[in-house]
């Protein structure tokens, strides 16, 4: 199993991890129904976040965060709370290279694993500590975290993947290939997203515990932001989604594209009946 480097004598000099401190941070949006849908009536988006320092002496320092609805939260603090005997007092890696063989750690602990981490509590904890990392070693490097992802080479961006239980449908050699294949392109396409930034759609317009009016004025209110593509929640009843769907089109007009999010509600039969609809 690959773990994290220890500081031995002769690498004592080079960055250790501190601290990894954590944080239960909650937003109370069921007040106003921010976030429903048809699963989740009353969600309180919430936060478990966390924090890792290292001994550099440069003042950066790691944030990330993994996203929940309320409940639970303090479960995964506690998750991640758990890796912290793994991550302090290790070694810092110099290189993005190196996040891979943290990550592979922290997913193959041989207990925690039995929990995660290729699911649930455990792999959410561990992603909230990789976002930490992944948002330090981009502050290390001086750069944004999409652009340093975007200047490694293709060999190191599939290094750094975890091929397990995908390579039925892809292997690390056809990564590498999709990668070779499209990096001619690379420099225009950096070009263009600096140029006109990076396509979204907007879902807060359309939660499912919206009114009517509200759901215009908000839909309304996209349009004139700039949005070209707006999200609906749906998955209550066959009418209510309907009605919605109407009003929304009505206040975004013809040419702006709609999308719908039933939030698991849907079995395929039922998604294609209820889209036709």
């Amino acid at each position: 199993m690959a773990t994290i480097r220890r500081p031995t004598a002769r690498t004592a000099t080079r960055t250790r991890i501190t601290a990894l401190d954590t944080h239960d941070i909650r937003f109370p949006t069921s007040r106003w129904l921010h976030g429903s849908d048809a699963s989740h009536p009353d969600p309180d988006y919430s936060a478990a976040y966390v924090i890792v320092r290292t001994d550099a002496g440069d003042g950066l320092e790691g944030h990330g965060f993994c996203f929940t609805i309320g409940r639970g939260n303090e479960v995964e603090v506690a998750a991640i709370d758990a890796l912290r005997p793994r991550l302090v007092g290790a070694e810092l890696p110099a290189l993005p290279a190196g996040l891979a063989d943290v990550y592979r750690s922290l997913a193959d602990d041989g207990q925690l694993r039995w929990l995660g981490p290729e699911k649930g509590v455990t792999h959410m904890a561990v992603a909230a500590v990789m976002n930490a990392l992944w948002d330090l070693t981009a502050k290390r490097a001086g750069k944004p975290l999409w652009k340093l992802l975007s200047d490694l080479a293709p060999e190191e961006l599939v290094a750094l993947a975890d091929f397990r239980y995908l390579s039925d449908a892809l292997t690390p050699d056809d990564a590498l290939r999709i990668l070779h294949l499209a990096a001619p392109g690379k420099a225009g396409r950096e070009a263009r997203l600096r140029a006109e930034g990076y396509p979204a759609y907007l879902t807060s317009c359309g939660w499912l515990g919206y009114d009517d009016d509200r759901l215009a004025r908000t839909a309304r209110a996209a349009v004139a932001d700039g949005f070209t593509q707006i999200k609906l929640k749906v998955g209550a009843s066959v009418g209510d989604d309907i009605r919605r769907c109407r009003i929304a089109r009505e206040a975004i007009g013809p040419d702006i594209r709609l999308a719908l999010d039933a939030n698991q509600r849907w079995e395929v039969g039922e998604a294609v009946e209820r889209t036709r609809a």
